[in-house]
């Protein structure tokens, strides 16, 4: 029995160190949504959990704001000058989710002004030629 328990705790510890190794490492892509990535995030925290490592939350939060790209980094900074407090990871989802929607509303509006920029300064005035038809060269018809 005592075999089992080391060979089989082993394992547990080993699968633990993976899981801590890939939290640890864990980066959102642009491609990614926060809360896709806030979804793995809570699958690797529970994972670990199962296994008997239990965290504050306040170091759940320090790993999320770890792995965030640099985009949100004006977010973390008045989270933590403002003293925020959130009770669980689900209500710093949220916050997260309404911060990404506000990037993506600014990344629209940023674009359209863009595109309408380029437009006004690429147009040229055109002129019109008058034509010569309608002049007189000076000389009058009719013999001498």
């Amino acid at each position: 029995m005592e075999h089992l328990e080391q060979t089989f705790g082993t394992q547990d510890r080993l699968a633990g160190q993976q899981i801590s190794s890939t939290l640890f490492s864990t980066k959102m892509h642009d491609s990614t949504t926060i809360q896709d990535h806030m979804m793995k995030l809570n699958k690797l925290f529970s994972g670990l959990e199962n296994k008997g490592t239990l965290f504050e939350l306040d170091f759940k939060i320090e790993i999320i704001f770890a792995s965030l790209p640099d985009a949100y980094s004006s977010f973390i900074m008045n989270f933590h000058m403002n003293n925020v407090v959130v009770n669980n990871v689900s209500e710093l989802t949220n916050m997260l989710i309404e911060v990404e929607i506000t990037f993506k509303k600014n990344k629209v509006v940023s674009l359209v002004i863009e595109k309408s920029s380029q437009g006004s300064k690429n147009k040229k005035k055109k002129r019109t030629k008058k034509s010569k038809k309608g002049k007189s060269t000076g000389v009058k018809e009719g013999g001498v």
